[in-house]
This record gives structure tokens, C-alpha cells and sequence, in this order.
């Protein structure tokens, strides 16, 4: 998010103190992210905790609530039985509990991880492509009874296509936006109907190959981008679990298909210790119903759900500038990789 919730930072703080007993003397909004609000909290004796605050009225964050439920007892678990360490981890209140409702918002408290997120680190050099296979690889080698039965298992979840389907009815039935900014989604968006909707064919296409993969699932932390990322004296840290669940090994790589695949693949099959198989047509799925998905979501905010024009303006330019321009990358990433393993088999 990038306007701050509604509450004076010394209320939050106060609320805070009062059901964790901490000390809070200073509350930071961080800019960042579209699923919750985000915070770093500073107390007396110099320690940091990360929040993560959830609107009840916002639709697309109580939908993020909705999985607290499955991953902080397992990210908990992964920290306290020493199985995973670089990674945030949940708090408990004074009620023993990982979330704590207020009157309009929940919050959630995380240990604090020293240092920049990767975000701005694009393109990544080797060495972190190689730091950031071997730690992908040791989530993967988690044995995934520890998640059960606490994280869902994959399911190939399409059900974002009815409301972009839907959306795009309202972009092409409506001529004029009485708002600059929804008139210029129309303008940006609408001429790309026709591939939005072959796209959207494509992933359902791809699900039902997906659903007919019958290898086993692994621990996957389900959005490895940069920003969930930390790298601080060497050692790289792990944010943000929302979207961890049992899938196929692709979820977690298919962030990694471009022209760092190689390096990346040749580091994490020797972490993993033996060669793994790979479906070509599983990367194809993942990384098109990530944009669609993220379309959708930023489409949704735009028509219905920022109050914000500073919001508004930021889902147009991740529409514009950080996704709809990568969709025609996607094939030739797929067959670079189908390249690469092949190579490898026959040598």
C-alpha cells in the first residue's frame, strides 16, 4: 500500500503495547506491497518488529487475512524447531494467538530482519542468483508433512478469471470514466481485450494439464520476487509467507526462467543433491496466471476498491510497466528453459 491506514501512529502503538506487551515508542508506515499495510515498529529498549495491518473493509486484504490462519502456525513451526531459519516468523499476543483484531483493521506482529529487500537489486548478479537457488532449494527439501495440516495444497486456483472477464465487459460497456484515471485504464487496457481474453483460455487450458501431474508436491514458499527477499551479511532472509503452500517445485521457480535459469537450476540441483524433473507446461501456467491474476487485482482496485488517487496511479503504472509489457517474453523464456534441459539430458 501506498497511503498509510487511518490511525494516528501513536493509537496503533498504544494498542500494540497493550496486547503484546511491548514497549513501542515509534511506528513506521513502509510503503510497500498491496495485501496488507505495513509497518516497523521501534521500542525503548531498541528492539524492531515488522506489522502487518489488514483493513476489514478492504476486499483484496481480507482475503490475505483469510491465510494467516494456514501460514503463521508453519512459518512458527519452521522457526522454533529450527528447520528453516532466515525467515519472519509470528508473535503471540497476550492471549497465546498469532492475530489480533481491533475495531476496522487486524494486525499481525513479525521479528524484524535487518537490511534492503531485493527489490531494487534487478538484475541480480550470480552470486545472488546462486544464494537465492540454494535457499529455494532447502525450502523444497523441508519434508512436507511438517505443513500438514496446516498449509492448503495447489489447486491451480483460476477463480480471479470470472472477475477480469467481468471487468473487461465494464472497461468496453463504458465509454467515458468520469475519473481520469479509470478513463485511462480503459484506454490502456481495453485495445488488449482479445489477447487478455486468449491468455485467460490458455491458463484454463494449462490447469487441466497441470491437475494431470502426478508428481509429488513440495514446500513451496509461493512468491519468491525480490521484495520478499533480504540479504544481510551473506546470509538471505525470507519475508512474507502469505502464499506458501504443498505445489510442484515450477511455483517457486518460475520466477527465475530468464536469462539467470542456468546458473540458477546448476546451483539448486546440487543443493537438492540428484536432477529433478521439471514440466515446461507447468512454468507456462504459473507465469501467465501471475499477471493475470496481478491484472485482475490491479484492475479491481482501480474500479472499485482505492480511495486513494496515489494508489489509483500506482496499479496503472504495475499494470502498464510490470506486466502487460512481459506477457510476449514468457514463450521464449519457457523454450530457453525446455532448451537448457534438454541439453542436459543428452549430456
Amino acid at each position: 500500500m501506498k497511503v498509510n491506514y487511518p490511525i494516528e501512529d501513536h493509537a496503533l502503538a498504544m494498542h500494540l503495547n497493550s496486547e503484546y506487551g511491548l514497549e513501542i515508542e515509534a511506528v513506521r508506515f513502509i510503503p510497500m506491497g498491496d495485501s496488507a499495510y505495513s509497518y516497523e515498529a521501534s521500542c525503548t529498549n531498541g528492539e524492531r518488529y515488522y506489522l502487518k495491518l489488514f483493513d476489514h473493509r478492504n476486499e483484496r486484504q481480507a482475503s490475505s487475512m483469510a491465510r494467516l490462519q494456514h501460514y503463521l502456525p508453519f512459518t512458527w513451526q519452521l522457526h522454533d524447531q529450527g528447520l528453516f531459519q532466515n525467515l519472519t516468523y509470528p508473535l503471540r499476543n497476550r492471549h497465546g494467538e498469532f492475530i489480533t483484531a481491533f475495531n476496522g483493521f487486524t494486525v499481525v506482529v513479525f521479528n524484524f530482519i535487518e537490511g534492503e529487500t531485493l527489490a531494487e537489486a534487478y538484475p541480480f548478479s550470480e552470486d545472488i542468483v546462486e544464494h537465492i537457488a540454494v535457499t529455494v532449494a532447502a525450502i523444497h527439501c523441508n519434508p512436507p508433512l511438517i505443513a500438514k495440516p496446516s498449509l492448503m495444497t495447489e489447486n491451480y486456483d483460476i477463480s480471479f478469471a470470472s472477475d477480469l472477464e467481468k471487468c473487461m465487459s465494464v472497461l468496453e460497456d463504458t465509454l467515458t470514466f468520469n475519473h481520469p484515471i479509470r478513463q485511462a485504464l480503459r484506454e490502456r487496457v481495453l485495445p488488449r481485450k482479445e489477447r487478455i481474453l486468449a491468455l485467460l483460455d490458455l491458463v484454463r487450458s494449462l490447469r487441466g494439464a497441470a491437475l494431470a501431474d502426478t508428481r509429488d508436491n513440495v514446500l513451496c514458499h509461493g512468491d519468491l520476487w525480490g521484495g520478499n527477499l533480504i540479504l544481510h551479511d551473506n546470509e538471505l532472509h525470507v519475508l512474507d509467507w502469505e502464499s506458501a503452500m504443498l505445489a510442484p517445485p515450477e511455483l517457486d521457480l518460475v520466477g527465475y526462467i530468464g536469462k539467470e535459469f542456468e546458473v540458477f537450476w546448476s546451483a539448486y540441483e546440487q543443493h537438492i543433491g540428484q536432477p529433478v524433473t521439471l514440466n515446461p507446461d507447468l512454468l507456462r501456467f504459473y507465469a501467465y496466471r501471475h499477471h493475470l491474476r496481478n491484472l485482475t487485482n490491479w484492475i479491481m482496485n482501480i474500479l472499485y476498491r482505492n480511495t486513494e488517487e496515489t494508489q489509483n496511479e500506482n496499479d496503472l503504472d504495475m499494470i502498464m510497466n510490470h506486466c502487460m509489457n512481459r506477457w510476449e517474453s514468457i514463450e521464449s523464456k519457457v523454450e530457453a528453459v525446455e532448451a537448457i534441459l534438454q541439453k542436459r539430458n543428452h549430456s
